[in-house]
């Protein structure tokens, strides 16, 4: 049910001097400023429009990142000083949580003879919400570098902890492109 002028007075005359002036005052219409003064609301609720970037450019410890969704398919790019590596596709695990978005990449790999170590880089991915007309925003994260010891053929036991961890903070820019 939409609030009507009827609502506030019964005189018709009454009625549109209120609605002028309140128009004038408050550059309102009296329907929505009705609808702003009413306790209870009569409305149907109105959806908010957000965008969500598709694009993060990360840095941090020696370490750029760009990740992007492009055409539903994830890429990744991952620079230090000694390595460049793009990643696509199945190549990039992601995993919606409640704290945010798990990507995971499996920096290297042992040759599965000999045995050695895995390498991954983990980074959570903030839920963030651009408003219309808004292209960036900044963002901060951590990642997570794990190394997982395997022992290869030779199928000996490896005792103690498997993973080791090294976290550090990323910081950039989640861009709408």
């Amino acid at each position: 049910m939409e609030p009507k002028l009827e609502d506030i007075s019964n005189s018709s005359k009454r009625r549109q001097i209120l609605q002028t002036a309140l128009t004038f005052v408050t550059g309102l219409t009296t329907t929505s400023l009705l609808s702003f003064l009413m306790t209870k609301s009569t409305k149907k609720a109105q959806a908010i429009v957000v965008q969500r970037p598709n694009k993060f450019e990360l840095k941090g410890k020696g370490t750029e990142i760009k990740y992007s969704i492009l055409n539903e398919i994830p890429q990744l790019d991952y620079r230090t000083e000694n390595t460049s590596t793009h990643f696509s596709g199945d190549e990039i695990k992601t995993l919606t949580t409640d704290i945010g978005t798990l990507i995971i990449i499996i920096l290297s790999k042992p040759n599965p003879e000999l045995g050695g170590n895995i390498v991954r880089l983990s980074f959570l991915l903030p839920t963030i919400n651009l408003p219309i007309g808004d292209q960036k925003t900044t963002v901060q994260t951590q990642a997570i570098l794990t190394t997982e010891k395997t022992s290869g053929l030779i199928r000996r036991p490896i005792f103690g902890q498997f993973q080791s961890y090294e976290t550090f903070a990323l910081n950039g820019t989640a861009l709408l492109g």
